[in-house]
């Protein structure tokens, strides 16, 4: 069942059948989901959010191909109400494969040295300087807190 599709209360059966129809032949073949956000009777706009899952086929589409997939989906609403769609591609997270090279590398791409992980990431010193020299593996929490840090850097 999608998620929000009651918000839609103006369809009929057969046309829920054939959104149902459509999720579920995009969830198996494709890992995309779809979710009803909103539907705004006074504006006649309904807002639908996309995304795709990791594929074992490895075959990943666009916004712009996601937003054509949910069109043709939604196809048949009723003249005067408009589609917006939230697209979200699928992004293999670079968290996953995150190591002590990658944080040594963000180190000296922003020219940081242990210390200022320490006052900016507020570490003790011998923990960084453990990890940082191949003392420890990363934990997750560990690798979750460098990547999102050097990621918020690159936003700075």
């Amino acid at each position: 069942m999608i998620k929000g599709i009651e918000k839609l209360d103006f369809l009929t059966k057969t046309e829920l059948k054939k959104i149902e129809l459509s999720e579920t032949n995009y969830k198996r073949f494709s890992r995309i989901y779809f979710e009803v956000l909103d539907y705004d009777q006074d504006k006649k706009e309904v807002i639908v959010k996309v995304w795709q899952n990791e594929s074992e086929a490895g075959k990943y589409l666009t916004s712009g191909e996601l937003i054509s997939r949910i069109k043709e989906a939604f196809n048949f609403l009723p003249d005067g109400v408009s589609l917006y769609v939230r697209p979200i591609p699928y992004e293999k997270s670079k968290l996953l494969s995150y190591n002590i090279e990658d944080v040594r590398a963000d180190m000296e791409k922003y020219s940081l040295q242990q210390k200022d992980l320490v006052k900016l990431l507020d570490i003790d010193k011998a923990s960084i300087n453990i990890l940082l020299n191949g003392g420890r593996e990363l934990t997750k929490y560990q690798k979750a807190m460098f990547y999102y840090f050097f990621e918020y850097m690159k936003l700075k």
